[in-house]
């Protein structure tokens, strides 16, 4: 509920409610200098003496920090949000109370200091623009909530799958690359971002290539020329992005795939399958058809289907490249809310899309 701002003298009762009871009901026991993931030395709130003289007044305004868990144990993809760990009925992997000499306010938020604490690599999901790997969730108005990225915090979107290539037999076109997803998801209106890491969009993946089919009338009794093409490449993120069939590559966390090369036989060429976001080369075709490289806004198109030399037959068909996926964001927040970011390392991609899932 946060301790008044002024007024009549502040009792002790009062700090107790908003800290909780220490073992000797001292007030110098308030004197907390704690370190929590990356976070070191932690006063039991701002401006909260950690040594020396400390007096009640220090107390006004103050707020009971409650640090959510996204700093211990290994890389993961997509955990709960942020207020299902603030919520949850174990402290354990979801979250720590300065000072320790209470639990979180169940059930209402209001009045606390929500800080998202992220110091490990977390990754996203597959699917949609709108998956981000961490969301802070929705919290009762009156709560301050801050997402604080340590310099070991990395938060990824997903990148898309490379689309897959034309078939020769001419049975399907180059498929679409699929979207890249986005990193972190703001629901809260008022939160503030901290960066001293890592946040980045997942890319999407490259389209794959055309396929080619040319046939000599058949009263000149053929011959058939038929290509395959490229696969498209995968998406730069975490999870990264697989590659297309025919020669699509996967992407990375790093980089995206390249996108596979077209088939050749004779005078049908296939396209080049795209090259994944945000940096993956297009797969070459054989007659200039090459897939495009991936960018950061798309993964690469790929190149439709050509031939060349001197059959023009009843059968000349042309298949399509796949158009590549569109990348995620870095941040995307909740229609209408209102962020604050403090940009003091890496962020890669867009900060203000809306539409969080």
């Amino acid at each position: 509920m946060a301790v008044k701002a002024s007024g009549s003298p502040l009792s002790f009762s009062e700090i107790e409610t908003e800290f909780g009871q220490n073992s000797d009901r001292d007030l110098g026991e308030y004197r907390v200098s704690q370190t929590v993931g990356g976070l070191s030395s932690q006063p039991l709130d701002t401006g909260i003496p950690q040594s020396g003289a400390i007096k009640f007044s220090d107390f006004y305004s103050k707020r009971l920090n409650v640090i959510i868990d996204y700093h211990s144990g290994s890389t993961e993809n997509r955990p709960s949000d942020a207020r299902t760990k603030y919520q949850a009925g174990s402290t354990s992997g979801n979250r720590t109370i300065i000072g320790g000499f209470r639990d979180r306010i169940s059930g209402n938020s209001s009045g606390s200091k929500v800080r998202i604490h992220v110091n490990k690599t977390i990754g996203s999901a597959v699917g949609n623009v709108n998956n981000c790997a961490v969301r802070t969730g929705s919290f009762e108005t009156g709560t301050v909530v801050t997402v604080e990225v340590g310099s070991s915090g990395k938060i990824f979107g997903a990148g898309g799958n490379g689309g897959e290539a034309g078939t020769s037999d001419g049975n399907r076109n180059g498929e679409n690359g699929g979207n890249g997803s986005s990193g972190l998801g703001v629901q809260y209106s008022g939160t503030t971002v901290i960066n001293n890491g890592t946040i980045s969009a997942g890319f999407g993946g490259g389209g794959g290539g055309g396929y080619r089919k040319v046939e000599r009338e058949e009263s000149f009794s053929g011959p058939v020329y038929s290509a395959a093409g490229g696969g498209g490449g995968g998406g730069q993120g975490l999870p990264s992005g697989e590659g297309g069939g025919e020669g699509g590559a996967d992407g990375t966390t790093t980089a995206g795939g390249n996108g596979g090369q077209g088939g050749e036989n004779n005078q049908a060429h296939g396209g080049g399958g795209g090259g994944g976001g945000s940096n993956g080369s297009g797969g070459e075709g054989g007659n200039n058809n090459d897939g495009g490289n991936g960018t950061s806004s798309s993964g690469g198109n790929g190149a439709s289907g050509t031939h060349t030399g001197s059959i023009e037959g009843e059968n000349n068909v042309t298949g399509s490249g796949g158009s590549g996926g569109s990348s995620g964001a870095a941040i995307r927040r909740t229609s209408g809310i209102t962020v604050n970011i403090t940009n003091n390392a890496t962020i890669t991609g867009v900060t203000n899309a809306t539409g969080v899932s």
